[in-house]
């Protein structure tokens, strides 16, 4: 028996996995893999053997990732058994920070959770609860049908992720684009990275299909990863500075004409504006901000613009700075100006029109939101103007925290972190301890130890998803049951579990189906004609629909005028066009145009900090081990990638006397952390980079915890927190980018 992943990645079949399961003395059971997200997770057969997870392979019928699994996927069990698992619910009864806690069954932890709540409510009113979003998950509406029955409208979410893209493509083009992989001859991939961000999904099949057939791939960030480690060029822009060069190649491509007319003049509102506008944003000036030459910043621009079939990939990269959302909507009005929106090859808006399959029943319970509501966010994530967005109203996760101790506009009095790790999340480290010591009462919901728990007042354990039946999970048009694979490893029951049962305590059954999952995953899958036992008498799930109607292009009219979510259901583009000038925003006081706003510090915004700290410095958020802030306990991801690391140019590190794998030091103005030196040619010689979410030790393999504050490898310490000079005044996107310096650790 071993806990040990699988030594392949082949594929099964369903009739496959049974048979080998057979011969094996195992049991096999189809499910999805916990290991990275947003959900839905990838197809995988478990193999179970005398009633342990076992082993894992991946599902050929699974459209998601087609049978492939990745190294976190085949950690799957050594995650599930790691003895750092939460198996009982624990209340505090020392100081916050001492992670002293008395064990408590699970009743009496949601007894005295509803029981603070409803306490509250009544003496602070419903929005003095907030949630703090994990990455998107199944669960996520439940959390904020939660939020909107209790009568709060403080979900926090990130500010750094998806939603930011989401809502800065919309009020431009009218919705988030796609990517035309097969027939585009021109790809450029923009602060993505295909690869480490689900290796066995479809985008990475993608990238390494269009490049066998011959695309041109260019990558823009500051370091290389395996997809630009693949691409044609490279253009490695400073950290942050995204917006700059997109406005440089929209001079370029405004000035000598290398627009679609006939696109612009139909269906763009205010080119003349934008014309205009763009002038300042010169190559030249954008060669200072982003380190890019501006050569390469025309040429680039040209072949865009020139390329038929040109598409870009635009991810997450670009949503960690002060400039977040005026990269996103110069991005997309380049799409939109040079005519690559909705054409074979290009961005394409949308899907197929009419009709389409019947889709599960939402539980969001969006038509409870009233201005009233809006109008108590503590930290809107999005002007309260533009509430609620696609996902419900949000406030801005640090922003939730942060007035724990300003009391500006009025304190949150309960946090609840279901799935998400403050003190390692979100930038400013100190800061979100200090709300964390003060905050009146904090609930941590997990699977694992996490590195904020010493600071909560209770701690609720909730199963993996390998020890539930449910939800039920979609990836487009397919729809597949959760099964269990083992039963729960301690007192504890699912986070669906837990919300229901706690909203019943808090007196909303009503509208919790009584605490019943079952019931409600049959109240979703009603309009489909399904129960949630009639699904999963389909071991590898159901296609919804028949074969998908033909897809057709140029669909403007329908693109364009699409409704947004806000409360007036008003357009997202009121003219019907693309925004090059955006009166929605100009009306709302915003800048109708992108604009360029520089990080707290760099060599542009601060030049006479340069002589103390002279490298640019940002942060990855995932690898080709781990997922954000969790995993370095997990023993053989821990093996490939053992010490926090530093990528260093070698020029860089060689001035400096550092050689590859010392110990050095990393500090800014704010802090500093403690990571081993790892020689990177392929990094800009300014720039250096590091691996976000360092904490966790891995006991099985003798580390241990590091700190969360200086001397630790939390890199969230290096940031600034001024508010005045992080945030994006639109999306709340949180800088990540400052000036350091690197030094031997001669410790």
């Amino acid at each position: 028996m071993s806990n040990n992943p699988s030594p392949t990645n082949s594929a099964f079949t369903y009739d496959q996995a049974t048979a080998a399961a057979a011969r094996a003395g195992e049991t096999v059971v189809p499910s999805f893999c916990a290991m990275c997200g947003p959900s839905p997770g990838c197809g995988i057969y478990a193999f179970v053997r005398d009633g342990r997870f076992d082993r894992v392979a991946g599902m050929a019928e699974c459209p998601t990732n087609r049978g492939s699994v990745c190294v976190k996927g085949h950690a799957g069990p050594q995650w599930l058994y790691s003895p750092d698992r939460l198996t009982k619910p624990l209340l505090r009864r020392g100081a916050k920070g001492e992670g002293v806690f008395w064990e408590i069954s699970w009743d009496e932890a949601l007894d005295i959770l509803a029981d603070k709540l409803k306490e509250q409510k009544q003496a602070y009113g419903p929005e003095s609860l907030a949630i703090l979003s994990p990455a998107r998950r199944t669960y996520s509406e439940l959390l904020q049908r939660f939020l909107i029955a209790h009568g709060s409208p403080n979900y926090g979410h990130s500010g750094i992720c998806a939603l930011q893209r989401i809502f800065s493509f919309s009020y431009t083009i009218g919705g988030m684009p796609s990517c035309d992989y097969p027939n585009a001859e021109l790809i450029v991939l923009w602060g993505r990275q295909p690869i480490y961000s689900g290796p066995a999904m479809a985008p990475a099949r993608a990238f390494v299909d269009a490049k066998k057939r011959g695309a041109r791939i260019v990558a823009v960030k500051p370091s290389v990863e395996p997809d630009a480690g693949m691409a044609d060029e490279w253009i490695p822009l400073r950290p942050g500075t995204d917006a700059a060069l997109a406005l440089g190649m929209l001079h370029v491509v405004i000035q000598e004409n290398l627009i679609d007319a006939d696109f612009v003049r139909d269906w763009c509102y205010g080119y003349d504006a934008l014309r205009e506008h763009i002038r300042q944003y010169t190559p030249e000036w954008a060669e200072t901000i982003t380190g890019v030459p501006a050569g390469q910043i025309e040429a680039f621009a040209r072949a865009y613009a020139t390329t038929e079939k040109a598409v870009i990939d635009l991810g997450n990269g670009v949503e960690h700075a002060p400039s977040s959302s005026d990269a996103i909507r110069a991005v997309a009005i380049l799409m939109a100006v040079t005519g690559h929106l909705d054409r074979p090859g290009c961005n394409l808006l949308g899907g197929p029109p009419g009709g389409g399959a019947a889709m599960p029943r939402p539980i969001s319970l969006f038509e409870r939101y009233t201005a009233e509501m809006i109008d108590k966010l503590v930290a809107p994530e999005f002007p309260k103007a533009f509430q609620p967005f696609i996902e419900g109203t949000t406030s801005a996760y640090f922003r939730v925290l942060e007035s724990v101790l300003t009391e500006d506009p009025y304190p949150v009095r309960a946090v609840i972190a279901p799935g998400t790790q403050p003190t390692v999340s979100t930038r400013g480290t100190k800061r979100v301890i200090d709300a964390l010591k003060k905050l009146d009462f904090y609930t941590v919901i997990d699977v694992i130890r996490t590195a904020d728990m010493d600071y909560a007042d209770l701690v609720i354990p909730t199963t993996t998803p390998y020890e539930s039946d449910h939800p039920f999970e979609m990836r487009g048009p397919w729809l597949m049951a959760r099964n269990k694979i083992v039963e729960p490893l301690g007192d504890f029951k699912s986070i669906t579990e837990l919300i229901l049962e706690l909203a019943v305590r808090m007196g909303y059954g009503e509208d919790f189906w009584h605490g019943d999952a079952t019931a409600m995953q049959n109240y979703q899958l009603e309009p489909l004609d399904l129960t949630i036992d009639a699904l999963r008498a389909m071991p590898t799930g159901k296609f919804l629909g028949g074969a998908p109607p033909e897809r057709t292009f140029e669909n403007y009219a329908r693109a364009f005028s699409s409704r947004s979510t806000r409360l007036d259901k008003g357009p997202y583009l009121p003219e019907g066009k693309v925004a090059l000038y955006n009166t929605t925003f100009a009306q709302a006081g915003y800048s109708p145009m992108p604009v360029w706003h520089d990080a707290p510090e760099s060599p542009t915004a601060t030049p006479e900090l340069l002589a103390q700290y002279p490298l640019m410095l940002s942060d990855y958020h995932t690898s080709k081990t781990y997922t954000a802030s969790w995993q370095r306990n997990v023993p053989i991801l821990r093996e490939i990638c053992p010490y926090p690391t530093v990528h260093i140019h070698p020029d860089t590190a060689e001035a400096r006397g550092i050689h590859d794998g010392d110990w050095v030091v990393v500090e800014s103005m704010y802090g500093s952390i403690r990571v081993k030196a790892e020689f990177y040619p392929g990094i800009r010689p300014d720039t250096v980079m590091i691996l976000h979410g360092w904490w966790q030790g891995c006991s099985e393999l003798g580390y241990d915890d590091l700190p969360l504050e200086d001397g630790g490898a939390n890199v969230n310490n290096l940031y600034s927190v001024d508010p005045d000079k992080v945030y994006d005044p639109l999306i709340t996107a949180m800088s990540s980018q400052t000036l350091v310096e690197v030094r031997r650790d001669e410790q």
